[in-house]
């Protein structure tokens, strides 16, 4: 299977993982609630995305990739699912990201 579907499942797995694990911070059984238990698994799930992404890429790619595509998704539920306010900090912070993705996709280029 290709790149794009090994970062899309390992991103989305993360992102549900975190969505479930601040359900259950809000929730009166914390880290006993079954919300919990979902987010823990849909963290450890993303580990066999990355192998089959280390099989291919080096790890610098990968990580910045996945990194970029965890923090924007993240900032986004935040913003629009959970109400939390965004600062130009964390503008800046997603455009660094974004920027980082841009130098490893060019240095992919020329090798």
């Amino acid at each position: 299977m290709d790149t794009l579907f090994w970062l899309i499942l390992a991103t989305g797995l993360t992102v549900a993982g975190d969505y479930f694990i601040k359900l259950a911070s809000d929730h009166d059984d914390g880290m006993t609630s079954t919300m919990f238990l979902v987010g823990a698994v849909c963290y450890g799930l993303p580990a066999l995305a990355w192998f089959f992404l280390m099989q291919q890429h080096s790890l610098a790619t990968i990580g910045v990739l996945y990194s970029s595509a965890t923090l924007v998704l993240l900032a986004l539920l935040g913003i629009v699912v959970f109400k939390e306010a965004a600062s130009w900090r964390d503008a800046v912070g997603i455009g660094l990201a974004l920027a980082a993705v841009l130098v490893m996709h060019s240095g992919d280029r020329g090798a």
